[in-house]
C-alpha cells in the first residue's frame, strides 16, 4: 500500500552547488538498497536549489516505509548532473502522527507559548515534527519497548524440549501487534517449514508466543510438505542456533497507543520548542529591551539569559514530571526480565 514518505536533503557547502546547478532529482529503488534506482521526479517536481536555504524537503506520494532513496544535483539548462547520494530510507510521518500530531503538541503542550520568530513568521513543522519524533525515539529506549508499529526479524534456537512443548518463544520486542511468519531454518537459511498461522498462539503485551498444532494438523509438525521427515528431528539434534524464523510487528497499533505514553511523548517533545520560542520572547539574545522617546519609555524584561531560557519554569515542570512519572511506565510496561533462585 502507498505510503506518504518525507525525504530530507540537507545540502553542504550549498554555495559551490549553486555554482554548478539548480535543481535536485530524487531516485527510489523498490527493491532493496542494491536495486535499481529510477528517478520519481519530473521536471515540475524538482526541489529548487535557492541561496540561503541549506534543507529541501521531497513527499514521495507513492513510497513505502521499505523503499530506498538517492539524490543527486541537476541544471536545467546544461543538463549536467551529480553523482548519486548515499542510500537512504525516507521518514514515515503518518506513523509519528498517529502517536502525536504537530497541531496536538501545539494545542496541549505548548499552549499560550508564542510560536513565531523575530519577523512574525510560524516556526516550521519540520521543528515539531523533529521533536515529536526524537521523544517517541526516547521512550523507545527509556522502557525498551516499542511505540510506533516496527516490522521485526527474530532468530531464536531450537531446543528439542521446547519444540516438544509447544514451542515457547519470548518475542525481543514488546508489545506485538501481530506475528506473519514462524519457520523452521535448515540448512543454510533455508525455510523447511513455515507454521500455519491458526497454530500460533500469542499473548501480545508481553511478546509470548507458543506453536499448537491443531487436531487436524499433527502429522505437518513432523514432516515437510514434502513427505520428507523434518531433519531438524530426524537428526537427532537437541540443539540449533538460529533455527527458527519469526517474523512480527512489535508496538502499538494505530490509534491504540496509551494516553500515559503520549503524555510523557507530548512533554518531551515540547522541550526543543520551548528553547528555541525562550530566547526569541524579546529578540533573539536579548533579556530585556527599553524604547525611550520624547521622554516616554517601555522596557521589558524577560527571564531569558546566558544561562536560562524564556520558558524554564515551564521545561522544569514538565522535567519534574516526566522524572516521577517514568519509573512507573518502566515497571508497567517491562517489569522484572529475570530472577534467579
Amino acid at each position: 500500500m502507498a505510503t506518504v514518505i518525507k525525504l530530507k536533503v540537507m545540502v553542504a557547502e550549498l554555495d559551490n552547488v549553486l555554482a554548478s546547478f539548480n535543481r535536485i532529482k530524487v531516485y527510489r529503488s523498490d527493491t532493496g538498497i542494491s536495486g535499481s534506482y529510477v528517478e520519481i521526479t519530473t521536471a515540475e517536481s524538482r526541489p529548487r536549489l535557492s541561496q540561503g536555504v541549506a534543507l529541501y524537503l521531497f513527499d514521495d506520494l507513492a513510497g513505502s516505509t521499505t523503499a530506498w532513496y538517492r539524490t543527486s544535483y541537476f541544471h536545467t539548462d546544461t543538463g549536467l548532473e551529480s553523482g548519486l547520494s548515499d542510500p537512504r530510507q525516507g521518514e514515515d510521518l503518518e506513523i509519528d502522527s498517529l502517536v502525536m500530531s504537530v497541531q496536538d503538541l501545539k494545542d496541549i503542550y505548548l499552549f499560550g507559548v508564542d510560536m513565531t520568530n523575530d519577523l512574525g513568521e510560524p516556526f516550521p513543522d519540520v521543528m515539531f515534527e523533529w521533536s515529536i519524533r526524537f521523544a517517541i525515539d526516547w521512550l523507545e529506549k527509556q522502557l525498551d519497548i516499542k511505540v510506533r508499529p516496527t516490522a521485526v526479524v527474530d532468530r531464536h534456537d531450537y531446543h528439542r524440549r521446547d519444540y516438544s512443548e509447544w514451542m515457547f518463544l519470548k518475542l525481543r520486542q514488546s508489545p506485538v501487534i501481530s506475528v506473519e511468519k514462524v519457520a523452521l531454518m535448515w540448512p543454510a537459511n533455508t525455510e523447511v517449514m513455515v507454521f500455519p498461522s491458526e497454530w500460533l498462539s500469542l499473548i501480545k503485551d508481553c511478546g509470548h508466543l507458543n506453536v499448537v498444532p491443531t487436531s487436524t494438523g499433527i502429522s505437518q509438525m513432523l514432516f515437510t510438505a514434502g513427505g520428507t521427515l523434518l531433519p531438524l528431528l530426524a537428526q537427532g539434534r537437541d540443539f540449533i542456533p538460529n533455527a527458527i524464523k519469526v517474523e512480527y510487528t512489535a508496538g502499538f497499533a494505530a490509534g491504540e497507543l496509551p494516553f500515559d505514553l503520549r503524555e510523557i511523548i507530548g512533554k518531551k517533545a515540547s522541550f526543543g520548542p520551548l528553547n528555541v520560542a525562550g530566547d526569541l520572547i524579546a529578540g533573539a539574545g536579548i533579556a530585556s529591551q527599553s524604547v525611550s522617546l520624547d521622554g516616554v519609555s517601555q522596557s521589558i524584561s524577560t527571564t531569558s539569559s546566558a544561562t536560562n531560557a524564556g520558558y524554564g519554569a515551564r521545561i522544569i515542570q514538565y522535567e519534574k514530571e516526566i522524572k516521577q512519572q517514568l519509573p512507573t511506565l518502566q515497571r508497567f510496561y517491562k517489569g522484572i526480565r529475570m530472577a534467579a533462585v
